[in-house]
C-alpha cells in the first residue's frame, strides 16, 4: 500500500504544472558546482552553485537519473558526477592513506597533503574517469553539435595528475572532494538542460529500461508485465540515515532469496514503478517542503491525493501547530505570512469548535471533499543502511481530522499566557525526557505509540503517560503540557466507561468532581499554598518534600500535612484573619467529599492527584487574582 500510494502521487504531482518534480528519466540531485568548459574544451572557471547562507547548501536541480550504484567498479553518471569521475583524483585521511599505500601494490600518485587530507590519484580514480569518458563517447559520438564535440575534447584532454595545478581546482579542493555533484556550462547553458542531450539520454534510458537482459515479471504495484528493477533508488532526507541516502526496498543477503530470484527480484517492482515512488518520496522529504516534519528520531511525510494544499496546511498545523499570537494587532497589515498564519488559526478553531460540538465537517470547512479525499501519513526512521517504516496510516481527510482534532481538545487545559495554545507531538515527547538530561530525544518507540493512538483515536500508550507521570513526580513540577496530556490520557479512560466520567474531564477547576484523588490533589495545593502565605520567603515548599509520596501514599502523608498547616493557619490568622476564614473554609470544601486517606493510589488515580493540584494551583492565579487569594 505504501509504495503504490506513492507512485499514484507521483502521477498527481507530475500533471501539477506549479510543481517541479523530475520526469521519467531524471532524478533531483545536489549540485555543488559547474564547470565552465571554453570553446577550446579547456576548463575555464568553477562556479559556485551554493546558497549564501552560513551553512551552504547545494542547488537541487533536475539530471539524468542517478541509479544507486555499488560494488568494486561503480558505473559513472551522464553529465552529472563527483569528482572521483569527472578529474580521476580522490582523497583519504594521511592514516588511511598510508594503509591503503602498506596493502595495495598499486601506483598511488600524491597530489596534496596536509595533517587532514591527502589528494591523490589511484588505478580505481583513472578507471573511473575513463568510465565516464566512455559512458559519454558511446552515447554522443558522432554528433556534430559543436557543444557535444567541445565537452567530449574536454573529456579526453583532462589529466588527472595535472588536476591541483588549476587555480579554480586548487581554490576549491576541499569542497571538491567533499562528495560534490557537478555539471558541465558550455556555451552559456548547462548540457543537461540542453533539448538534444535530453533527447540522447532519454532514448538511451528508455532503451537500457527494456533491453534483453532485464528480467520481465509482474509488477506488485500496476500489475502490469514489466522490466523488473533489480536494486531501488535511495532515499535522502531521513533524519540520521546515510548521507548518501538509504534503501526502503532491498534484499542484498542470500538468506532473504528465494525461488532463485535475488535482490529486488523478490519483490518484483517495476522500473517505472520504482522511478514513481522513489521520486515521490524524495520529493516529500525534501529540505524545503512542507510535507514533512520530525518527530523524534522519526522523520514523518503526509500527502493527500488531490492537487491543492489545503490539505498540507491543515495537517501540518495540527501535527505540528504554529504559536499561537494572542495580540493580533502585531501582525502588520503588510505581512502576507502573518495574515495566512491568523487565518490558518482561525480555520482551526472553526474546526476545534464544531468537533467539540460533535457536528460534521464539510467541504466548506476543510477546502475539500473530507470523504473521498484520501489521506497518508508515513513515518521513517534509520535502520543501518534501510530505511524503517515506523508508522503507515492511511484514511480519508475528514477522519483524519477530526480525530486529530479530538486529540487537541482532549489535551486541553487552563494555562498561563505563555507558550503556545496547541502543543506539537514534538514537545509532548520531549516532555518525556528528563530536564537536565543530556538525551534530547524521547524514546523511539514512544513516538510511534503516540502517533497511533492520536490517528486511531485509541487511548494513548500506558508507557509514555507514566513516563510523563514519573517525570511530575520526581521534578516535583507540572506545566500545561504534562499536565494536559494527563488530563487527555485520563479523559480516554473515562469515555470507555462512562459519560459521566469524561464530563468531570474539565479544561480548568472541577468543583463538583468528587472523585477522592483529585480532591487530594487539590487539598495539596491549597496545603501548599497556605504555606507560602505563612512564609513568603521559604525556598523548600511541602511540595519539595512530600509531592511525591503525597500522590502514592496519601494516608501516610496527610495527616502529617494537614497537622502541618495548622501552625500556618495560626500565622495567618494573626496577620490576616479574613484570608484564614477563607483558607479553613477551603480545605474544609475539600475535604467534605473525603472519607477517609487511601492507604496507596494506582497509576489513573496518582494522575487524578496531579491533575486536581494543577487545577487548584492555577486557579490561584487567574487574570485579576491575586497568589495568595484561596
Amino acid at each position: 500500500m505504501i509504495i503504490q500510494s506513492l507512485a499514484r502521487y507521483y502521477d498527481i504531482l507530475s500533471g501539477d504544472e506549479t510543481v517541479e518534480i523530475p520526469k521519467w528519466g531524471y532524478s533531483s540531485a545536489k549540485v555543488s558546482f559547474a564547470l565552465v568548459i571554453s570553446k577550446n574544451g579547456a576548463l575555464t572557471n568553477i562556479i559556485d552553485l551554493r546558497s549564501d547562507e552560513k551553512k551552504k547548501h547545494p542547488k537541487l536541480m533536475d539530471v539524468p537519473l542517478q541509479k544507486s550504484r555499488s560494488g568494486t567498479h561503480p558505473p559513472p553518471y551522464f553529465l552529472c558526477d563527483k569528482a572521483e569521475y569527472i578529474f580521476g583524483i580522490e582523497s583519504l585521511k594521511p592514516k588511511e592513506f598510508k594503509e591503503r599505500r602498506l596493502k595495495s601494490s598499486q601506483n598511488l600518485i600524491e597530489l596534496d597533503q596536509n595533517e587532514k587530507r591527502v589528494i591523490f590519484v589511484s588505478p580505481r580514480t583513472i578507471a573511473g574517469a575513463n568510465h565516464f569518458r566512455l559512458l559519454h563517447h558511446s552515447l554522443l559520438e558522432g554528433i556534430s553539435n559543436p557543444e557535444i564535440q567541445i565537452f567530449l575534447k574536454f573529456l579526453d584532454e583532462w589529466k588527472p595528475e595535472e588536476s591541483l595545478k588549476h587555480p579554480k581546482i586548487a581554490e576549491y579542493k576541499e569542497d571538491i572532494l567533499n562528495g560534490a555533484f557537478f555539471v558541465f556550462d558550455v556555451g552559456g547553458g548547462y548540457l543537461h538542460e540542453k533539448p538534444e542531450l535530453r533527447n540522447i539520454w532519454e532514448s538511451h534510458y528508455t532503451s537500457q529500461s527494456d533491453d534483453d537482459s532485464s528480467e520481465y515479471s509482474q509488477c506488485l504495484v500496476s500489475g502490469n508485465i514489466a522490466p523488473i528493477a533489480r536494486t531501488h533508488q535511495k532515499i535522502k532526507g531521513v533524519f540520521g540515515a546515510q548521507s548518501a541516502g538509504a534503501t526502503l526496498v532491498g534484499l542484498n543477503d542470500p538468506a532473504f532469496w528465494s525461488y532463485k530470484k535475488e535482490q529486488s527480484y523478490n519483490a518484483p517492482v517495476s522500473e517505472t514503478a520504482m522511478f514513481k515512488y522513489t521520486t515521490a518520496l524524495n520529493h516529500l522529504l525534501d529540505r524545503n517542503s512542507k510535507n514533512r516534519m520530525q518527530i523524534g528520531d522519526t522523520t514523518t511525510v503526509f500527502w493527500a491525493e488531490n492537487h491543492r494544499n489545503t490539505c498540507e496546511t491543515l495537517a501540518h498545523f495540527f501535527l505540528d501547530p504554529i504559536q499561537e499570537q494572542d495580540d493580533q494587532s502585531e501582525v502588520e497589515s503588510n505581512d502576507q505570512i502573518g495574515k495566512q498564519d491568523l487565518q490558518t488559526i482561525q480555520l482551526i478553531r472553526d474546526i476545534l469548535q464544531k468537533v467539540r460540538d460533535g457536528k460534521h465537517l464539510g467541504e466548506q470547512d476543510l477546502g475539500v471533499d473530507p470523504e473521498k479525499t484520501q489521506f497518508f501519513i508515513l513515518g521513517l526512521s534509520p535502520n543501518n543502511a534501510r530505511i524503517a517504516i515506523r508508522y503507515w496510516h492511511q484514511d480519508t481527510f475528514g477522519n483524519f481530522i477530526t480525530r486529530v482534532a479530538r486529540h487537541h481538545l482532549d489535551m486541553e487545559i487552563e494555562r498561563n499566557d505563555r507558550g503556545p495554545k496547541y502543543v506539537s507531538v514534538y514537545r509532548l515527547l520531549k516532555a518525556t525526557v528528563p530536564r537536565n538530561s543530556t538525551e534530547k530525544a524521547a524514546s523511539p518507540l514512544l513516538g510511534g505509540l503516540l502517533m497511533a493512538s492520536i490517528l486511531e483515536g485509541t487511548p494513548y500508550p500506558l508507557p509514555m503517560y507514566c513516563a510523563i507521570l514519573n517525570r511530575v513526580r520526581v521534578e516535583r513540577s507540572i506545566d500545561y503540557v504534562k499536565a494536559g496530556f494527563i488530563k487527555a490520557c485520563l479523559s480516554r479512560f473515562a469515555r470507555a466507561r462512562t459519560k459521566h466520567e469524561e464530563d468531570m474531564m474539565t479544561v480548568s477547576l472541577n468543583e463538583e468532581n468528587k472523585n477522592t484523588p483529585y480532591r487530594l490533589g487539590r487539598l495539596f495545593a491549597i496545603l501548599e499554598s497556605t504555606q507560602k502565605i505563612a512564609n513568603p520567603n521559604i525556598k523548600r515548599t511541602i511540595r519539595d518534600g512530600y509531592f511525591a509520596s503525597a500522590s502514592a501514599t496519601p494516608a501516610v502523608v496527610f495527616p502529617i500535612l494537614i497537622k502541618l498547616s495548622q501552625h500556618h493557619l495560626s500565622k495567618i490568622n494573626s496577620e490576616k484573619p479574613g484570608l484564614g476564614v477563607n483558607i479553613s473554609k477551603s480545605m474544609d470544601e475539600v475535604m467534605s467529599s473525603i472519607d477517609q486517606f487511601p492507604v496507596n493510589l494506582g497509576l489513573q488515580d496518582q494522575g487524578m492527584f496531579v491533575l486536581g493540584y494543577y487545577h487548584q494551583h492555577e486557579s490561584f492565579f487567574r487574570k485579576g487574582d491575586k497568589p495568595e487569594t484561596i
